[in-house]
Parts: C-alpha cells; structure tokens; sequence
C-alpha cells in the first residue's frame, strides 16, 4: 500500500486591525443595549401570546448626543477632507427609557 503525502499548510496570518486615530472625530464609541416593542399581526391562542417577549437590540456606534428624551448613535460617517464637515450614517435614536445599559468601547 502507497502513502499518501499530504502538504502542510502554512498557518493564516491574522490580519491586523489599524483602529482609528482617537482625534478622527470628536465623537467617542458606544455599546448600547436596550428593548424594543415587538408586535405580530397574526392570530395566535393565549400560550403564543404569553410566549411574546421584548425584542433586546444591541448596537455599537459613535455617541451622537444624550439627553433625558433620547440617545442618538451613528454607526457609519464620511469626513470631508477640503471641509472636514462630518456626514452622518446608519443613524439610530433611541427613547432614554427604553435603554437597559450603556458601555463605553475604548
């Protein structure tokens, strides 16, 4: 019986992460988890509905602004090099109540 040669393979060089210079923009980054309504417009018997739970969304982006109302985060933005005026991307505003904890992502 003949062996079999097998290769070796070259193990994967992990690509390395270049994080963001921290003056990229005046903004700093967020992890937010929160709750959110959850409907169904199906019919359903008593033990589906008592199954129903609230949605617990999390996202991660640049703190936009705070305040007793709401909290508003940005995941994507493009900085104008002639200007260096920031537009906003993937925007989310969340109602304060809804907000279970907040952590900052250094």
């Amino acid at each position: 019986m003949a062996k079999i040669k097998l290769k070796r393979r070259k193990p994967r060089r992990r690509k390395q992460v270049v994080p963001s210079q921290p003056n990229d923009i005046p903004y700093s980054k967020w992890r937010i988890e929160w709750v959110d309504a959850l409907s169904d417009s199906g019919w359903a018997d008593d033990r589906e509905f008592n199954r129903m739970k609230l949605a617990k969304p999390v996202n991660e982006g640049w703190l936009f602004s705070k305040d007793k109302n709401s909290v508003k985060i940005f995941a994507s933005y493009d900085v104008d090099t002639a200007t260096k005026d920031i537009t906003f991307g993937d925007r989310t505003m969340i109602p304060t109540s809804w907000v279970v904890k907040m952590t900052k992502i250094v």
